[in-house]
């Protein structure tokens, strides 16, 4: 139960909160230090990144990206109940009926190894927008992802639709605008001329 922004956020810290295992909480301050270290690494080692521009799109794509993080904490895999009654609201309120009768069909049955994926998925890219890596693909995977919610519960009375479109639109902005080159993994790999030989032209263009 929610109680203020204060009190939740202390408890998101502190952890668990969600019945995730205790070292869910030791993991992301390491991935938050070393968010912290890449900025300042960035800071030091790529000129600009200094200006209050990449220090505000780092700040934005930090925080989202702690947001993934914290909502893949109520679907851990060993407890499902959670991510099993918001598919079956997908299943009967999604704006679009062959989108329900997918829902319905195919995500439900095999809910058990399909919530696995979906964990794994929401913290792959919740420590991707914190350490600014690969964004471009992992901001746009995560833009698909919230699209699928969208339309999903668009019916359901208690959701606000607009949340969800609002969210999609950040997310793609982090895309377009490549938000990692803001004291990010990208921006270090794309100033790094060994980075540039190692790594292959295609992925090149994800940071």
């Amino acid at each position: 139960m929610r109680v203020n922004p204060i009190v939740d956020l202390l408890a998101f810290l502190a952890g668990p909160s969600y019945g995730e295992p205790g070292f869910m909480a030791p993991l992301y301050w390491l991935v938050a230090a070393a968010s912290l270290a890449v900025a300042l690494i960035a800071m030091r080692r790529v000129p600009g990144q200094c200006a209050g521009a990449p220090i505000g799109r780092f700040v934005a794509r930090f925080i989202i990206g702690s947001m993934w993080w914290q909502q893949a904490l109520w679907k851990y895999p060993t407890n499902l109940d959670g991510l099993r009654y918001w598919t079956g609201q997908m299943a009967q309120h999604a704006a679009f009926a062959a989108h329900g009768a997918f829902v319905r069909d195919v995500v439900l049955p095999n809910l058990g190894w399909l919530g696995v994926g979906v964990f794994f998925l929401e913290l792959a890219i919740g420590v991707s927008l914190m350490l600014g890596l690969l964004v471009r693909l992992s901001a746009a995977g995560g833009a698909l992802f919230i699209a699928n919610l969208w339309l999903g519960l668009y019916r359901v009375d208690a959701e606000w639709p607009w949340s969800y479109f609002f969210l999609i639109l950040l997310l793609v902005i982090f895309s377009f605008d490549a938000y990692g080159r803001a004291l990010g993994c990208d921006a270090l790999i794309r100033a790094g001329e060994g980075w540039r030989r190692r790594l292959p032209g295609f992925l090149m263009r994800f940071t």
